[in-house]
């Protein structure tokens, strides 16, 4: 009996000497173990860290880069190239850039035969002076008008603060529609909407601008512009032969936001002006535009509303305008060919008194190469109540 313990005894010190290395060589692996996690963790923070720190230095630049010319005319801030553009190293060396564009049209001309005609022609140059200084004209010549500078002005940079000064003739920043020059323009024509609350081409005036980047991590412009307006139907007649001597304040807020799901960008405008030709009285315009895109595909909407202030003798008290467009480009790489765009426009001009006019523009596009796109437009135009189309 005294023999059968002592066997059992031997047994249970050789099982526990056994199990002792075993559980030290456990622990080794596991504090093995928890040592490389630690150095992982400790280097995926410093990764995410490092991506943190140039992510902001990113923003930081982009907020520096003006908006305004890095698409000439300022329109959209589309991602994609028009036609157009000088997008490379300037004629005449790195800061002076020539710039010209030709708008040639196939249409009927007062109601004859249909006729190939230049409608508009455009020339100027833009300058970066200094690193604070920009210098910007052009000249135009619309078909049948003489030639007169479209655009003409300085625009002084203060990046430390994310501030700019632009005193001349420029066009106003009121909705992306109307500070499109016609080849940055989506359509080949100014919506019904642009016509009755601005006129027959952009906004141009003269005054100063003042542009203050915020200091956030997306891309956020507030701008506050004193024009004359004698250049705006809504303030003066779009000719320059009524002067309304109060100086227009207008005001815009724009926002753009890159994410997963696309580029978007958001812009309220306000304006605030007085007509005087017989009767002086208040005008007020508020408007707003969003911009949406994705891959090959987007989107604009625009909506102004005008107000007048109720006076004896005036004709139309309040009046406003849409103007929608979706668009697609098919990327396409052929000798003669670069991509091919498919746009519908819609929009409507609608006063309280008055004619009520309505636009429906599809379209195709054809960009062969960097500085030449082909564009066709069926345009329909129809006026109601009186019912007139063309």
């Amino acid at each position: 009996m005294r023999s059968a313990y002592i066997v059992l005894a031997a047994c249970l010190a050789v099982l526990f000497s056994a199990c002792i290395p075993a559980r030290a060589m456990d622990e080794d692996i596991r504090s093995a173990l928890e040592e490389l996690r630690q150095e992982m963790k400790e280097m995926s923070s410093r990764y995410e860290s490092r991506i943190a720190e140039l992510e902001a230095r990113l923003v930081q630049q982009e907020r520096r880069v003006p908006e305004e010319h890095a698409h000439f005319g300022g329109g959209g801030s589309h991602a994609h190239h028009v036609p157009g553009k000088c997008q490379h190293h300037g004629l005449l060396g790195d800061r002076v850039k020539a710039i010209g564009a030709i708008d040639g049209r196939y249409l009927k001309v007062d109601g004859g035969k249909n006729t190939l005609f230049l409608h508009e022609a455009k020339a100027g140059v833009q300058a970066d002076i200094t690193d604070w200084l920009f210098g910007f004209i052009t000249f135009t010549k619309h078909h049948g008008e003489d030639a007169e500078i479209e655009e003409a002005y300085a625009r002084l940079s203060f990046e430390d603060a994310g501030l700019s000064v632009k005193p001349g003739k420029f066009f106003v920043n009121f909705g992306p529609e109307n500070q499109a020059h016609f080849f940055d323009r989506r359509t080949i024509t100014l919506s019904a909407m642009h016509d009755g609350i601005f006129g027959h081409e952009p906004w141009a005036d003269t005054g100063a601008q003042f542009d203050w980047k915020l200091p956030v991590d997306f891309y956020s412009d507030l701008c506050f512009a004193v024009v004359n307006g004698d250049n705006a139907s809504s303030f003066g007649d779009g000719a320059n032969t009524v002067s309304n001597n109060n100086l227009p304040l207008v005001m815009n807020w724009t926002s753009a936001f890159e994410t997963e799901y696309g580029f978007l960008k958001l812009g309220p405008s306000l304006s605030w002006g007085q007509w005087d030709s017989n009767d002086k009285y208040n005008v007020y315009l508020a408007g707003g535009d969003i911009y949406y895109k994705l891959g090959n595909f987007d989107a604009q909407a625009e909506v102004i509303y005008r107000y007048k202030e109720q006076m004896p003798g005036v004709k139309e008290e309040n009046a406003y305008g849409y103007y929608t467009w979706g668009a697609y480009t098919l990327p396409v790489e052929y000798k003669y060919l670069r991509g091919i765009e498919f746009l519908a426009g819609f929009g409507q001009f609608i006063p309280d008194l008055g004619t009520r006019e309505t636009r429906v523009t599809p379209q195709i596009g054809f960009i062969l190469n960097d500085y030449t796109k082909v564009r066709a437009t069926y345009e329909v135009r129809e006026r109601s109540p009186k019912g007139d189309r063309e």
